[in-house]
């Protein structure tokens, strides 16, 4: 018999588990910019999700912590986004105003507004895959 654990859901909840921290830190950055969207020459924050996660996907899914035993579960990696996935608007000129400012107030709502729902969404993903989860080990509706 193998000793190896068995990954239920294939990485989904990890997938979904990372992309729900990045949408949060995203949410961050794009509050950040419009609180600070009177500010003389502050350059916006992005935060681009996608390219993060598939970053992630692609590396190795090792942690730094140790594993002493095999059947141990790995650790789990940290949800702040790397250095690269974060991107500021200082490059873009034609994005300054008179006061060098570069936040646009109508696309930084626009973002929030779909970060918003995309985090809606992969929390109700998660959800799921939970709940399909308890109805194996409950055994399913009785």
């Amino acid at each position: 018999m193998d000793n190896h654990p068995v990954n239920l859901f294939s990485g989904t909840i990890d997938t979904l588990s990372r992309s729900l921290d990045l949408r949060a830190r995203k949410h961050e950055l794009i509050l950040n910019n419009v609180a600070n969207a009177d500010t003389p020459n502050y350059k916006p924050f992005a935060l681009n999700v996608e390219e993060a996660l598939q970053k992630d996907s692609t590396a190795a899914p090792y942690s730094p912590m140790k594993r002493t035993d095999e059947l141990h579960l790995p650790g789990r990696k940290e949800a702040d986004a790397s250095p690269d996935a974060v991107l500021s608007g200082a490059d873009d000129p034609l994005l300054f105003r008179g006061d060098h400012n570069g936040v646009d107030i109508d696309a930084e709502m626009t973002a929030l507004a779909k970060n918003s729902l995309l985090y809606k969404a992969s929390a109700q993903l998660v959800a799921s895959k939970l709940r399909g989860l308890k109805s194996v080990i409950t055994g399913g509706p009785k």
